[in-house]
Order: C-alpha cells, then sequence, then structure tokens
C-alpha cells in the first residue's frame, strides 16, 4: 500500500513539473512581443467607465464588461486569440479563459476594446494574469476568425504575461457615517474608498465643517460636531496617482426643525404671542419650556400676552434629546405708526372686518388672511386695495362669508403690502357659539361656493401624520379628477390647489380614507 501511494504522488509531481515547464517553454517562445496589453479595464454594463458619481454600495452585485488596450510596435496582425485566468480578491476565480478579438480586422492599438461580459461585487479586486496570445500576421482577411485552440499555437508572432494586471476602476472616494448613540453628535466615520491605481495606498484629508481646514487624516476619523444641525463633509483621497474629492451633507440627529410664528407686541402692552407651528425629527411626543424677560416661564407649545424682549424655548423629544432656540419679541412700532384699529365682529353668520390706518401710501394693498383653531395656519381670504395717498385716517372693512358654520374659534390678521414692505395687524379671535354640528367627519366650504374655490377639512377621528386619502372629484360634462393626497398637520386642504377649480354646476366629491369613505355635492353658483 506505502509503495502505491509513493507512485501515484511521484506521477502527480511530474505531472505538475511537466506543466509548469511547458508554461515557461510557450511564455518564452514569444521573443518578439510586437502586440502587448497595456492594461485592462472593468466598465458598467453598457460599456461606458465608472463615474466618481455612481451611487453603488460595497458589495453590491455588478454586471457589467472586461475591456483591454494593446500596444506594440505593429499592428500587423488580426485574428487575436487571448487566453488568461480570472483572480477575484486574490483568489483564481476562472482558468485558461479564452477570447477572439478583432475577428477579420486589423488589431488596433491605444484604443479600448471590449473583451466580455462580467460579473463580480462592487469593491472586489480583479485581476488578469496567465496572459498568453497568438495573431495571425499579415493583412487582415475579411469573414475570417480566431482557430481557439488549446495554447500550442506558439511562434514568435505572440505574446505572454505571467503576471498580469489589475482591472482598474477610476478612484472612488466614498464613506458612510453612523452616531455613537442617541442624542449624540459624536460621529465615526468609515472609509469605503475603492478603485484608482494599485497598490491602492490611500491617503485622505477630511473637512468636517466645510472651512477649508484639515480636520483628520484618518481613513476612519471620529468627530465630534459642536451642535446638531447639517453638516458638508468633504473627504479627499489620493492614490498616488490621482486625487479625488467628494462632498456629502449629513444630518447631525437630533435635528430638530423647529418653526413659529410671532407677533409682536405693542408698544407698552403685553400682547405679544408666539405659536410653534411644528417640530420636526428627533422621536415626538415633544416636551415644550420657556423662559423669558421679567421671569416668564412656561411649559406651553404656544404662549401668548409676551412683553418685548428675548425669549429662549427648549424642546425635549421622547428619548430626552435636546435642542434650544431663542428668539426675539420686538415691539411692533409699526403697528403703532400704521394701524390705527382693527375690530373684527360676528353678525347673521358673517364676519365683519374693520380696520382703521393712521395714514397711507400709493398702491397700498390689503391681504386678509384667516386660521382655525388657533393662529399658526393663516391664509388668504381676501384683498382690498389701498384709497391712494393720505395723510388723514383711512377706514376699510371686509366681510367674510366662507367660514363653516361648527367653528368656533376662527383668528384674523391683515397684512398691509406696500412694494416691498409688509406690516401685519394684531391678530383678532372671534368665539362663536356655533349651531349648526357636521354629521359626517370631514367638511367641505364654503357650500355653493360663488368663485368656485372650496376647503375642505377633517374635523372628527384620528387621521395620522402622513396618512394618505383619497379625492375623486366628477362633474356632469368633462370634469373628472382622481388624486391621492397625504394628511398634514392641520388635516385641512384647499380643494382649487389640488384639483383645480371647480366648473359651475353640481360636482359629486368622494373622499376615502382608511376602510371609510364620504360623500359631498358640491354647488358652484356663479
Amino acid at each position: 500500500m506505502r509503495r502505491y501511494i509513493n507512485i501515484k504522488s511521484f506521477i502527480l509531481i511530474t505531472l505538475i513539473s511537466i506543466s509548469t515547464a511547458f508554461s515557461a517553454v510557450l511564455f518564452a517562445q514569444c521573443s518578439q512581443n510586437n502586440i502587448v496589453v497595456t492594461g485592462y479595464q472593468l466598465r458598467n454594463q453598457s460599456g461606458q467607465v465608472f463615474s466618481v458619481t455612481d451611487n453603488y454600495q460595497l458589495g453590491q452585485p455588478i454586471s457589467g464588461e472586461l475591456w483591454v488596450n494593446f500596444g506594440g510596435s505593429t499592428t500587423n496582425g488580426y485574428n487575436l486569440t487571448m487566453y488568461y485566468d480570472v483572480f477575484i480578491n486574490g483568489n483564481q476565480s476562472s482558468n485558461d479563459q479564452v477570447d477572439c478579438i478583432f475577428s477579420g480586422t486589423q488589431i488596433q492599438q491605444n484604443v479600448w476594446t471590449k473583451v466580455r461580459n462580467i460579473s463580480w461585487n462592487w469593491g472586489d479586486v480583479i485581476q488578469i494574469r496567465d496572459i498568453f496570445m497568438y495573431w495571425e500576421t499579415g493583412t487582415a482577411k475579411p469573414n475570417t476568425t480566431c482557430n481557439i485552440v488549446l495554447k500550442n499555437n506558439v511562434n514568435a508572432q505572440c505574446y505572454s504575461n505571467p503576471e498580469g494586471f489589475t482591472a482598474a476602476v477610476p478612484l472612488f472616494p466614498k464613506f458612510n457615517f453612523a452616531s455613537n448613540g442617541i442624542c449624540k453628535t459624536s460621529i465615526q466615520f468609515t472609509s469605503q474608498t475603492i478603485g484608482g491605481t494599485p497598490p491602492y495606498n490611500y491617503s485622505y484629508s477630511w473637512d468636517f465643517n466645510n472651512d477649508g481646514i484639515i480636520d483628520s487624516n484618518l481613513a476612519n476619523p471620529l468627530y465630534n460636531f459642536p451642535s446638531t444641525g447639517t453638516y458638508p463633509i468633504r473627504m479627499t483621497v489620493n492614490d498616488g496617482t490621482s486625487i479625488t474629492t467628494i462632498t456629502k451633507n449629513i444630518f447631525i440627529d437630533p435635528n430638530f426643525g423647529i418653526q413659529v410664528n410671532i407677533f409682536p407686541t405693542k408698544v407698552n402692552g403685553n400682547t405679544g404671542i408666539i405659536y410653534v407651528q411644528s417640530v420636526t425629527g428627533g422621536t415626538a411626543p415633544y416636551s415644550y419650556s420657556w423662559v423669558g424677560p421679567n421671569g416668564f416661564t412656561s411649559t406651553s407649545k404656544d404662549i401668548y400676552n409676551l412683553a418685548d424682549g428675548l425669549y429662549r424655548l427648549t424642546v425635549t423629544d421622547l428619548n430626552g434629546c435636546t435642542q434650544t432656540v431663542e428668539y426675539i419679541m420686538d415691539v411692533a412700532s409699526v403697528l403703532e405708526i400704521y394701524w390705527k384699529a382693527v375690530e373684527v365682529k360676528e353678525s347673521r353668520a358673517k364676519v365683519g372686518i374693520n380696520w382703521q390706518m393712521n395714514s397711507e401710501k400709493e398702491g397700498s394693498v390689503y391681504v386678509i388672511e384667516r386660521s382655525f383653531g388657533n393662529a399658526s395656519s393663516f391664509y388668504e381670504i381676501g384683498e382690498v386695495n389701498g384709497k391712494g395717498n393720505s395723510q388723514d385716517p383711512v377706514d376699510y372693512s371686509f366681510s367674510d362669508e366662507t367660514f363653516p358654520m361648527f367653528e368656533d374659534l376662527i383668528y384674523y390678521r391683515i397684512v398691509h403690502i406696500s412694494g416691498d414692505t409688509k406690516t401685519y395687524s394684531e391678530v383678532k379671535m372671534v368665539k362663536r357659539d356655533p349651531e349648526v354640528k357636521p354629521d359626517g367627519n370631514w367638511i367641505v366650504y364654503p357650500n355653493p361656493s360663488r368663485d368656485g374655490n372650496v376647503n375642505l377639512k377633517f374635523i372628527n377621528g384620528n387621521l395620522a401624520f402622513g396618512e394618505k386619502i383619497q379625492i375623486q372629484a366628477i362633474n356632469g360634462g368633462n370634469f373628472v379628477k382622481n388624486i391621492e393626497v397625504v394628511i398634514g398637520y392641520d388635516d385641512a386642504f384647499m380643494l382649487d390647489q389640488l384639483i383645480g377649480q371647480l366648473p359651475s354646476g353640481l360636482t359629486l366629491l368622494r373622499i376615502q380614507w382608511k376602510n371609510h369613505s364620504e360623500s359631498f355635492k358640491l354647488i358652484r353658483s356663479e
């Protein structure tokens, strides 16, 4: 048995020796090398060179192409047969691949030429080794092709390169990042750079706040940002041959987006208001803590009866993350200069808005705005043109008949526009005792509508922010609309902005949400 094993081992060693010797002889006989390989390249499936803006992820499967470039001292050849082995990340994945290049055409040098389709994972290092090729000499004979046989067509017109080349992709600087925990501004960055020129000895430069100063030269730096917010991260990579830079904006959580409406106070009066319109980022629900002048404190979302001065708001989310912002409550001196009086009064299903200006300039326009339930969602309901230059008080009035009858709190304000200047009146509220209570979940108003502009509002139940609803409008003519909208903060929509103004006559409106639906008959009366 031992003799049998020894004989078997001897035979195996002999075969390997013969194969190695044959390869050495094969490569050695390519004496002229007048057509040579100068490099290989990986491209996308359309044959285009990869761009640094391509958004591939490490490990992502890629279906692309392998291309080759030839050099040498002559183009006196055609029907080039190429053998090679493919190595992926140093491991051989295929042996003695063979391709026919320049079939029936003259060999082109210094021109990139497709070899074949190839697949790999993004970030893999693809090497082409043990290259051997031969060709027919002379002028190309059309309608001929390579005579693909084993590596035995050895003559002076051949080329060999056991070491081979790395199939190149451009230098791709790329990075990922991760927070080190909730409410933390210390961020770990990780380079995912690939490509460029072997042996891939990259050097790095990081600018974390776009000030032109290098903050780190590490591949995977840890950086502590001064506060939450948005930062442009600039990463530059040098592979020894080329230098490439990318810039990417990142959000450092918790990045609360705090939107407020501020209504200034009168001189010598505590009439200012700050409404928190919305908070985004972090994790709801949020809590609020206000600090202001003269010992003012509050934990309410909205604050009223404010004197002039600095007010500081701290918002805290469910995870205990906080963000603090400051607002200045200005003294509304413009109110004293322009606005003499503003009065709002309800009478017989109408709200009359009357105001008086101390003086007026030519070209003035007054925009009347309304908000339901609170003073944070104002929108325009009408305009009144000014009466011209006047140094004396000027009186105006406007009648609102388009509000829904069930609303109990309605806020009004007037915007005075003169050239590029806007000034706001103080906010006035009407507290009503509604006689009509809606039966359904939605209401539309005004209905009938004179101008075709109708509002839609959800009033009963609970619809989550971002939830989708379907709206369908059908008229006896050709007016048919079917749209999908997303619920916002106030559950209200202006239908004319979604489906356009209603045509004359009767329009059927159907609303679908969750497992519910509701229908209305809308009338536009000219």
